[in-house]
């Protein structure tokens, strides 16, 4: 997980020059295999050996304090997402459970000093592998091999879904 990452919105050319408009995320998790990421660092680290394992751009999804989450505050100033939730719900109970394939809910060991969290599937983006990696000192911590294998498989489960009309 990393904090303070920003991310291009969208780029406008207009008649006073070149405007790039970036989004700020306090904390993000990577969503790319670990394997993907290996192979990426061990070929830049090879001078003119064929890089056909090397990343563009790396794929993030916001991660939120759940608290913030739940009273629907968590975009901040970006969007209202109009949704708030109750402390002794089912959704939340879903959610808390990991039974909600949009979102993966995140508990830390009080000793971490993180809060608990929440993964939203459903806003991801990328950022370039450079980018990231000249970022690496904003790295929270990092995820045990066996949870970012399941926060993988949940998301692929997720953005790999038959979409259906309601």
């Amino acid at each position: 997980m990393f904090h303070d990452i920003d991310v291009v919105e969208r780029i406008i050319e207009n008649d006073m020059g070149i405007e790039v408009k970036k989004l700020h995320f306090p904390m993000v998790v990577c969503l790319n295999q670990d394997c993907d990421l290996n192979s990426d660092d061990r070929d830049k680290q090879k001078e003119g050996v064929n890089n056909n394992c090397r990343l563009l751009h790396l794929m993030v999804a916001p991660v939120f304090n759940f608290d913030s989450f739940m009273t629907g505050s968590h975009w901040g100033d970006l969007f209202d997402p109009g949704k708030k939730f109750k402390k002794d719900g089912t959704e939340i109970g879903k959610i808390k459970n990991n039974d909600d394939p949009r979102y993966h809910y995140l508990h830390f060991d009080t000793d971490s000093g993180l809060p608990d969290m929440i993964i939203d599937f459903k806003h991801f983006f990328t950022v370039s592998t450079d980018y990231l990696y000249q970022n690496i000192g904003k790295r929270v911590r990092a995820i045990d091999e066996l949870y970012r294998e399941k926060i993988s498989q949940r998301f692929a489960y997720y953005i790999s879904r038959i979409g259906l009309p309601d």
